[in-house]
């Protein structure tokens, strides 16, 4: 399965010069031996070696999963095949497409939902989704962290995901957008707020934008993120 989707090209990479794009996808086809196998050929021997030392099948799902996300992301921006899209790593562990190049990248995953980012801006971007679990302490988390009294669960999950996507996307990022999607906090910490579409990691059909409500934020205050 070669999967430019059919939207390739053009249409995405218009919408990057605006703003970030985030794709989100259920894992599924990620615990499937067959979907494994056809794109185990689209990982880079480093890939494969970090996903042999995962031990929780799940884990090693969603990495795989997003690494293949990302690519088809990627080829529907460039219109290169997303076999042909190489993604690596950065010391500390930030995914770069490293061909084509020019695009600031992301990843999350939270549950059976995997997102992942593209930016063409100038300043790193980071992208985080948080699956609502009704026995989390979640306030007490957030206020622990973040030094942040919240008023609600619903609140506390997208001030949590707002700080991580504020640490994946660094200190130059200047403002975070926040929503809540189906039970899930998501957060874009980027120059502009994103698009978004959904996709499906099983088939080559072309992805569907979904509407989002975002919410415009500044920054969490520096004590609130890791040093």
């Amino acid at each position: 399965m070669n999967a430019p989707v059919a939207m390739a090209g053009s249409v995405f990479a218009e919408y990057l010069l605006r703003g970030p794009i985030v794709w989100l996808a259920d894992l599924a086809p990620a615990h499937d031996a067959a979907w494994t196998a056809r794109h185990d050929a689209w990982l880079t021997p480093d890939e494969r070696a970090r996903a042999g030392r995962i031990q929780r099948p799940e884990r090693r799902a969603q990495l795989v999963a997003g690494h293949v996300l990302l690519r088809r992301l990627a080829a529907a921006v460039s219109g290169v095949p997303a076999d042909a899209v190489r993604v690596g790593a950065e010391a500390e562990g930030r995914p770069i497409v490293a061909w084509p190049s020019g695009w600031r990248a992301s990843l999350a995953h939270s549950g059976r939902w995997i997102a992942a980012l593209l930016d063409a801006g100038d300043v790193d971007a980071g992208v985080d989704i948080e699956r609502h679990a009704p026995r989390r302490d979640i306030r007490a988390l957030v206020q622990a962290a973040c030094g942040v009294s919240a008023a609600s669960d619903d609140e506390a999950y997208l001030t949590w995901a707002q700080r991580e996507a504020e640490i994946k996307a660094g200190a130059a990022a200047p403002s975070t957008w926040v929503a809540t999607w189906t039970g899930h906090a998501l957060a874009v910490c980027a120059r502009a707020a994103p698009v978004v579409f959904q996709t499906d990691l099983g088939s080559d059909r072309p992805p569907v934008a979904v509407s989002i409500d975002w919410q415009r934020r500044g920054r969490l205050p520096a004590q609130a993120l890791p040093q």
